[in-house]
């Protein structure tokens, strides 16, 4: 049963979204979306128009002139559609004229009693068919629409040659007209609101989407300064954070015989899961390049606390790598290395922007990682310092690096 009325309901939708986008020639969403609520305008003036007639052509022979004129505005509020061709606006700007020049000579046809200036009523949904962009020829409409209404109430007479010939009908069209402005007028904003209900939830999507996007880029306060002000010069000094390298050992080799869909996968799997394990040991991610990953702590808490921080991290990614499948069936390991010093953080770039550090203390850590040895964990002197007795380490010596001399390291290998 549920099923049924579930494919009643899309057909229907589906019907009246048919029926609404008929003409529309534009790629432009809203100008199609402007243009579906002139279309909607035109159908209901139609059917209005139609519902006139038919009841008019059923009375005495003084109304066949309305009945004629309703049936004539039926095939004008018909030919809506076909305006979309001519341009943007040609169609809204036809209805539009066909109302107020319609609605003028029922005025004068039926006169004041006859109510039919109460559809001027409906004028301010003209908006929708312009929208705020086009506020001139929305503006140019009210103005017509003002002028014919004062005209007609200033000038028309109360009763009209039908008015005279019919008294009775003119009290009954004064109440239909009551009845078919509501009956627009909710039609018509219900649609309104219901588009934009519609479209709001679709942003809101859009929106909670670039929020994850930013997040998965920038670490979470960093992204929150951006939001609030896109402009924003993010630039910081951090005396001690513990920045943390981790490459894969032998990737490249594996990769050269990898299919691309089949290394991107594995790829996005691996770095998916270190993320998880990122965000469960409340360190940032900085970047992945390549197959290495960066990540930080220390920026917004104190030195000993992102250090253990990043030991704990680097013990649980060590020991995740070497139960993970390598990328050519065998066995994965990880060269890991940690240091603690200052750095310079900022936000980089415009259209393709990132947070990045700077500073010997990034260098080092990368030393660590490179002049280290697969599956351990390298760490600084600098480091090992702001650990405390939780975690086991072991004195390395000192390890010649480029640029930076003798270096005195320690091997991270567990928590006590």
């Amino acid at each position: 049963m549920n099923r049924a009325l579930t494919r009643l309901r899309n057909t229907v939708f589906d019907s009246v979204g048919w029926l609404v986008s008929l003409g529309i020639v534009s790629a432009d969403e809203a100008v199609r979306r402007r243009q579906r609520f002139v279309n909607t305008a035109g159908f209901i003036g139609a059917i209005a128009s139609v519902q006139h007639a038919v009841e008019q052509s059923m009375q005495v022979a003084a109304l066949q002139p309305l009945a004629l004129h309703n049936a004539l505005f039926a095939l004008v509020h018909l030919a809506t559609p076909l305006f979309h061709r001519v341009s943007e606006n040609a169609a809204a700007l036809w209805i539009c004229g066909a109302i107020i020049i319609g609605t003028q000579r029922v005025i004068w046809l039926t006169g004041l009693d006859g109510g039919a200036q109460v559809y001027f009523a409906c004028t301010a949904g003209a908006f929708l068919f312009f929208g705020p962009q086009n506020w001139r020829l929305y503006v140019a409409v009210l103005a017509a629409a003002f002028a014919t209404v004062i005209g007609a109430l200033a000038l028309a007479p109360k009763a009209g040659p039908i008015a005279l010939a019919a008294p009775l009908y003119t009290e009954q069209l004064a109440a239909l007209v009551v009845v078919n402005v509501m009956v627009i007028n909710v039609w018509l904003f219900t649609y309104a609101l219901l588009k934009t209900y519609r479209a709001e939830a679709a942003l809101a999507a859009e929106v909670d989407r670039a929020d994850r996007l930013l997040l998965a880029i920038l670490p979470r306060p960093i992204a929150h300064t951006l939001k609030a002000e896109p402009k924003a010069l993010v630039a910081d000094r951090h005396e001690a954070v513990t920045i943390f390298f981790a490459d894969l050992v032998g990737f490249t080799s594996a990769a050269r015989n990898a299919s691309p869909e089949t290394l991107v996968a594995w790829l996005d799997a691996l770095f998916k899961a270190v993320d998880d394990l990122a965000d469960t040991h409340k360190v940032e991610k900085i970047k992945t390049i390549g197959d290495a990953y960066m990540a930080i702590s220390g920026v917004r808490v104190p030195p000993d606390v992102g250090a253990q921080r990043i030991a704990a991290f680097a013990l649980a990614f060590r020991d995740m790598v070497r139960a993970y499948p390598g990328l050519d069936g065998g066995a994965l390991q990880a060269r890991i290395g940690v240091h603690s010093g200052p750095v310079v953080a900022g936000v980089i770039g415009g259209t393709r922007f990132a947070y990045d550090l700077w500073g010997d203390a990034v260098n080092t850590a990368s030393r660590m990682e490179s002049h280290g040895a697969p599956d351990r964990i390298q760490i600084s002197a600098a480091t090992r310092a702001l650990l405390d007795a939780e975690f086991a380490t072991e004195p390395r010596g000192t390890v010649t690096v480029k640029g930076l001399g003798e270096v005195e390291t320690f091997w991270l290998y567990a928590v006590r």
